[in-house]
């Protein structure tokens, strides 16, 4: 019999269990919003306009995607919702360019020590860079749509010092993904016109205009030229305009190419093309300039007053807080899921003082791999990162009945009802041999949602193979279930011990 024969009996759309990842699964962005959640969701989750941190540790296909796609739909409800108490959110699940820019090159990525080049500086970096581009992205496209218009004109009406933060932070870390980075920055600073006139590379152009009329004046003079009162005045106003140009531009230029060059070594996840920071710091004012933290080596505490002057700017535009979901860490390509290498990745964060930020929430979550990493470390370790604060959840553990609740959604998602029918349910598909109970013990073996679809995928597909069309049998009896059951148990076992790639 064929798949679609049998689904069509049952007036089902699609096979609910084919989906195996959360990202590319439309069942499962259906039904968030029925509340199709993990039971602790409500603590890893916490309140959105006063967020806290939480570390979750889960298996492969424990649905610790989905819990964070569920946290964004969240999250989105409530920023309509409270327009007042907004949270920005940071998705903070794309990993390649990060580790290809702290750790290097992929010979170097081989080696599980050089992953410890990560700081936390760098994920502060991170976090930040992806506000400000965000930020950027809407401005820089505001005759796209009428949110954009409205970003732009509170800009406009920000206080000069926040103008100032945003114009900072942009040279800092606006990474583009489409526009130039040149026309990004001259659209904002004709919003937030924070630039000045005669800045230090403009003053420079004056000063070699000065020392060459100063030298053709003193060439005609030694050659005793007709002109000698011209080249008196050419050698007196060169004099003067190389003078007050250099008074006030030669400091700016020398120390905005230090700025430069500090800036360039210290903020690593962002790509700076050498000659355009250099002429955003000189746009700056330089008792402004003088005045913003700038990352040193020495100076631990200037990522976090770069964190709050966001902070405090996006706080501006109506958000009282940030989100921070990270997902997918043992997805990039030079990490490929080693365990030394995303414990040197993530362990820099694991530092109460970031962790605890007043109107920053992390959401981590991580694989299980790291959580046998965390129970080796020492009482040290424990004392710095205070997880005892962290809503931690050891393992993402699911129960039969979850998984059971979960897989009876997804049917009655893709079921066509029409009028007053009742939509299909998971145990109408068996015979009346099978008990609602003997379908909850089946998938407790499979522990986690991306094995009970598997088991009940493969539940189908040999009932189908086992069926005729001319004599087709739509009830999938009691022993296939059994015989289906036993072979993803074992299979369920030898992936959970090393056995099984899948």
């Amino acid at each position: 019999m064929k798949i679609e024969t049998f689904l069509r009996h049952w007036r089902l759309k699609e096979n609910p269990f084919v989906a195996e990842e959360a990202r590319d699964d439309d069942i499962y962005q259906s039904i968030m919003t029925d509340g199709v959640a993990h039971p602790e969701f409500e603590k890893i989750f916490g309140h959105p306009d006063r967020p806290s941190t939480s570390v979750v540790f889960g298996e492969k296909g424990s649905g610790k995607t989905a819990l964070r796609l569920l946290m964004e739909e969240r999250l989105r409800e409530h920023n309509e919702q409270n327009p007042d108490k907004k949270t920005w959110i940071v998705r903070y699940d794309e990993w390649n360019h990060m580790v290809d820019r702290t750790v290097g090159s992929e010979a170097a990525a081989s080696d599980p020590e050089n992953f410890t080049r990560i700081r936390l500086d760098d994920h502060i970096d991170k976090i930040i860079s992806m506000v400000i581009t965000e930020i950027v992205d809407a401005a820089s496209r505001a005759s796209a749509s009428k949110v954009a218009k409205d970003l732009t004109k509170t800009l406009r009406k920000l206080p000069r010092q926040h103008r100032l933060d945003l114009a900072y932070l942009t040279l800092l870390y606006d990474q583009p993904n489409l526009s130039t980075r040149s026309e990004r920055w001259r659209k904002m600073s004709g919003i937030l016109k924070i630039s000045q006139f005669f800045n230090p590379i403009k003053a420079m152009y004056v000063f070699g205009m000065g020392l060459m009329f100063v030298a053709l004046g003193l060439l005609d003079i030694t050659s005793l030229g007709a002109l000698g009162a011209f080249a008196f005045l050419a050698v007196a106003a060169g004099g003067l305009f190389s003078f007050l140009s250099a008074w006030v531009g030669l400091g700016p230029f020398f120390a905005n190419r230090k700025r430069r060059k500090l800036i360039d070594e210290e903020i690593k996840v962002v790509d700076h093309p050498s000659s355009l920071l250099f002429q955003q710091l000189c746009t700056l004012k330089e008792s402004e300039l003088a005045s913003l933290p700038l990352p040193t080596p020495a100076d631990r505490d200037c990522r976090y007053e770069l964190l709050g002057r966001m902070q405090r700017l996006i706080r501006g535009l109506g958000f009282v807080s940030i989100t921070v979901l990270i997902d997918r860490v043992d997805e990039p390509s030079m990490v490929n899921g080693n365990a030394r290498k995303m414990r040197n990745l993530m362990w820099p964060l694991f530092t109460h003082k970031i962790l605890q930020q007043d109107g920053l929430g992390i959401k981590m979550l991580l694989p299980i791999e790291l959580g046998y990493e965390l129970r080796r470390e020492d009482a040290d370790f424990f004392m710095g990162a205070r997880l005892d604060k962290g809503n931690l959840i050891e393992r993402l553990e699911w129960t039969g009945v979850n998984l059971f609740d979960i897989c009876n959604h997804r049917v009655a998602a893709v079921c066509k009802c029409e009028g007053e029918e009742e939509p299909v349910l998971l145990r109408d598909l068996f015979e009346e041999k099978v008990s609602v109970q003997d379908l909850v013990d089946s998938l407790d073996q499979m522990k986690q949602p991306r094995d009970a679809f598997k088991f009940l995928y493969e539940i189908i597909i040999q009932h189908c193979k086992g069926s005729t069309d001319a004599d087709p049998e739509f009830h999938i009896p009691k022993l296939t279930l059994e015989q289906v059951r036993r072979h993803q148990s074992q299979r369920v076992q030898d992936l959970s011990r090393g056995y099984s790639a899948a």
